[in-house]
Formats: C-alpha cells, structure tokens, sequence
C-alpha cells in the first residue's frame, strides 16, 4: 500500500464534511427565515400606524365627550335660571328658548360625530387585534424556523469536530508539501473538492488523462511519498 495511501481517506472525510456544511447551509429553513422577517416587519408597520390612529380617534372621542358635557352643563343652566323664579319677558323667554334650542341641536350634532368615532375606534381595535393574532402566529413560526437552523447547525458542528478529529489521526506522515499540494487543489472550483487520484492503468483516475510513457516511467521512479502531481488537473497523484 502507498504511504500516500491515508490522502484518499483524509479526501472522503473532507468529502463528508463538505456534504455536512452543505446540507446545513442549503437547507429550506434559511430561506423561509427571510420571508418571516419581512412579514414581521410589514404587520410591525401596521401595528404602529394603527396603534398611532387609534390614539388620535380616543383623543378626539376624549374631545367630544368632553364637549358634550359641557353642552349639557350650559343647558342645564340655562333651564335653572329660567324657573329659578325670576320673571322674564316674552323676548327674553322666547331668546332663551331659541338658545336652547340651538344647545341641544349642538349636543346632538356632538353625540353624532361621538358615536361615528366610537364606531371607527371599534373597527381599528379589530384590525390591531387580528394583526397581532397574525403577529403572533408569524412569530412562533419564525422561532421554530429558528429552532430547526440552531439544531441542524449544533448536529453539523458535532460532525465536523468528529471528521477534524479522524483527519488529524490520518495527517502524521504525510509530507507537508504532499498535504498543501492536495488542499490547493480540492479548493480550487472546479475541483469538486477532490484534490487527490490514484493513478489507474496508467491513467488519472480523476480527469482520465492517460499519463505519457516517459512520465509514468519517471514517477514510478520517485519515493512512494514524493508529490506527484497530474499534468492536467493538478491532483495528487497516488500510484
């Protein structure tokens, strides 16, 4: 067996733990993660403008309430001083009815507008109501999105500490030119993370170029652990 024989090893775990990070980074999960944030945002902004609007309509029912009773307290004065005993005359009387008559044209004019707020402010509190149903709902499926990510990226880490750890056993007596030769080349892009071959029936078992007679010849004569590389595709070339 080659003394470079342990690189294919050292490869199928670089392999596997390419696989692992993969499988962690493509997974469905980090995609929908995104969309929930979004949506979060835009029920957020909708809160805010709704919560915004709801204040100003409670204001203004605070206004209208207020504005009522005051029309209520001036017509009631008004009925006191009328049959407190004090005689009036017939114009005084009739100008103290008109202004009656116009107070309470004004409380019901106020009454009216107070209900019509009271009817917007109903309709607001369902809408904030239902967005933070919604809300919540978009929440709870943003944290088990979240859950899901943190448990495939807890597993993914464990799996690659245990492939670190069998890499390591693999690495001592492997030429250090050998090693740094093989990690260039598995890191190159269109190395699909392959950086080492065997050398098959005189071939590259990796991009099947078959190697030159006068080049087999000459690596066939070099020690078991000198870097022989493939003149096409680079890779460490075990014979």
């Amino acid at each position: 067996m080659s003394l470079l024989a342990p690189l294919m090893d050292i490869q199928e775990l670089d392999l596997a733990a390419d696989k692992a990070r993969v499988h962690s980074e493509s997974l469905p999960e980090r995609e929908t993660l995104p969309v929930l944030a979004t949506e979060l945002a835009t029920i957020d902004r909708s809160l805010q403008a709704a919560e915004s609007e709801l204040a100003d309509m409670q204001a203004e029912e605070e206004r209208l309430g207020a504005e009522v009773s005051q029309v209520v307290r001036d017509i009631e004065a008004a009925e006191v001083a009328r049959y407190s005993g004090k005689r009036m005359n017939r114009d005084d009387a009739t100008s103290h009815d008109e202004a009656q008559q116009r107070l309470r044209a004004q409380k019901d004019d106020l009454e009216e507008q107070e209900m019509d707020i009271l009817e917007k402010l109903e309709a607001v509190e369902g809408r904030i109501e239902e967005s933070q149903g919604t809300r919540s709902t978009r929440q709870d499926e943003m944290t088990r999105v979240q859950e899901a990510i943190q448990k495939v990226e807890a597993e993914t880490k464990a799996e690659l500490e245990q492939l670190q750890a069998r890499r390591a056993e693999l690495m001592p007596g492997l030429p250090p030119a050998v090693l740094g030769a093989y990690d260039r080349v598995r890191n190159q892009p269109r190395a699909g993370g392959r950086g080492v071959a065997l050398i098959k029936e005189g071939a590259c078992s990796a991009c099947q170029i078959r190697l030159p007679s006068h080049e087999k010849v000459k690596m066939l004569a070099e020690p078991e652990d000198a870097l022989i590389q493939c003149p096409q595709c680079r890779r460490v070339l075990i014979r």
